[in-house]
Protein backbone atom coordinates (compact mmCIF):
# COMPACT_ATOMS: atom_id res chain seq x y z
CA UNK A 1 0.00 0.00 0.00
CA UNK A 2 1.49 3.40 -0.97
CA UNK A 3 2.42 5.82 1.78
CA UNK A 4 1.30 9.40 1.30
CA UNK A 5 2.45 12.25 3.50
CA UNK A 6 -0.26 12.96 6.10
CA UNK A 7 0.07 16.76 5.92
CA UNK A 8 -2.85 18.81 4.62
CA UNK A 9 -2.73 19.08 0.81
CA UNK A 10 0.76 17.50 0.57
CA UNK A 11 0.92 15.18 -2.43
CA UNK A 12 4.27 13.54 -1.70
CA UNK A 13 4.11 9.77 -2.04
CA UNK A 14 6.88 7.46 -0.89
CA UNK A 15 8.39 6.46 -4.25
CA UNK A 16 11.87 6.12 -5.71
CA UNK A 17 11.39 9.36 -7.70
CA UNK A 18 10.50 11.32 -4.55
CA UNK A 19 13.42 9.79 -2.64
CA UNK A 20 15.76 10.75 -5.50
CA UNK A 21 14.65 14.37 -4.97
CA UNK A 22 15.95 14.09 -1.38
CA UNK A 23 12.57 13.85 0.34
CA UNK A 24 12.45 11.47 3.28
CA UNK A 25 9.46 10.11 5.20
CA UNK A 26 9.16 9.90 8.98
CA UNK A 27 6.73 7.95 11.14
CA UNK A 28 4.72 9.66 13.85
CA UNK A 29 6.21 9.36 17.35
CA UNK A 30 5.23 6.31 19.39
CA UNK A 31 4.98 8.43 22.53
CA UNK A 32 1.26 9.26 22.84
CA UNK A 33 1.75 12.87 23.98
CA UNK A 34 4.22 13.72 21.20
CA UNK A 35 2.06 11.93 18.62
CA UNK A 36 -0.95 14.01 19.72
CA UNK A 37 1.08 17.25 19.35
CA UNK A 38 2.02 16.23 15.79
CA UNK A 39 -1.63 15.46 15.00
CA UNK A 40 -2.70 18.88 16.30
CA UNK A 41 0.05 20.59 14.27
CA UNK A 42 -1.46 19.11 11.08
CA UNK A 43 -4.81 20.88 11.68
CA UNK A 44 -6.71 18.04 10.01
CA UNK A 45 -10.11 17.75 11.65
CA UNK A 46 -10.66 14.24 12.99
CA UNK A 47 -7.23 12.95 11.93
CA UNK A 48 -5.66 10.28 14.10
CA UNK A 49 -2.28 8.90 13.06
CA UNK A 50 -1.91 5.16 12.64
CA UNK A 51 1.30 3.23 13.20
CA UNK A 52 1.98 3.53 9.47
CA UNK A 53 1.21 7.27 9.11
CA UNK A 54 4.14 9.39 7.92
CA UNK A 55 5.12 13.00 7.31
CA UNK A 56 7.60 13.95 4.62
CA UNK A 57 10.73 15.95 5.26
CA UNK A 58 9.23 19.06 3.64
CA UNK A 59 7.34 19.77 6.88
CA UNK A 60 10.45 20.05 9.05
CA UNK A 61 13.24 22.61 9.29
CA UNK A 62 16.73 21.72 8.09
CA UNK A 63 18.05 21.82 11.65
CA UNK A 64 15.44 19.21 12.72
CA UNK A 65 17.41 16.45 11.00
CA UNK A 66 20.39 14.35 12.04
CA UNK A 67 22.25 13.53 8.83
CA UNK A 68 25.45 12.24 10.41
CA UNK A 69 24.80 8.59 9.51
CA UNK A 70 23.62 6.88 6.34
CA UNK A 71 19.98 7.22 7.44
CA UNK A 72 18.35 10.65 7.74
CA UNK A 73 16.68 10.84 11.17
CA UNK A 74 14.67 13.45 13.00
CA UNK A 75 16.28 14.83 16.13
CA UNK A 76 14.54 14.09 19.43
CA UNK A 77 11.47 16.18 20.29
CA UNK A 78 11.18 18.08 16.99
CA UNK A 79 7.78 19.25 15.76
CA UNK A 80 6.61 19.51 12.16
CA UNK A 81 6.30 23.23 11.47
CA UNK A 82 6.27 23.92 7.72
CA UNK A 83 2.81 23.74 6.16
CA UNK A 84 0.79 25.42 3.42
CA UNK A 85 -2.57 25.81 5.10
CA UNK A 86 -5.59 27.30 3.34
CA UNK A 87 -6.92 30.54 4.82
CA UNK A 88 -9.60 28.84 6.94
CA UNK A 89 -6.91 26.80 8.77
CA UNK A 90 -4.43 29.61 9.33
CA UNK A 91 -4.09 31.05 12.81
CA UNK A 92 -5.45 34.54 13.43
CA UNK A 93 -2.00 35.75 14.51
CA UNK A 94 -0.50 34.56 11.23
CA UNK A 95 -3.17 36.42 9.27
CA UNK A 96 -2.49 39.65 11.16
CA UNK A 97 1.18 39.51 10.11
CA UNK A 98 0.22 39.39 6.43
CA UNK A 99 -1.80 42.62 6.53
Amino acid sequence: MPQFCSAYSCLNLRTVDVRDRGITFHKFPKDKERRKRWEIALRRDGFTASDSSVLCSEHFKTEDFDKTGQIVRLRADVMPSIFSFPVHLQRVGALLKVH
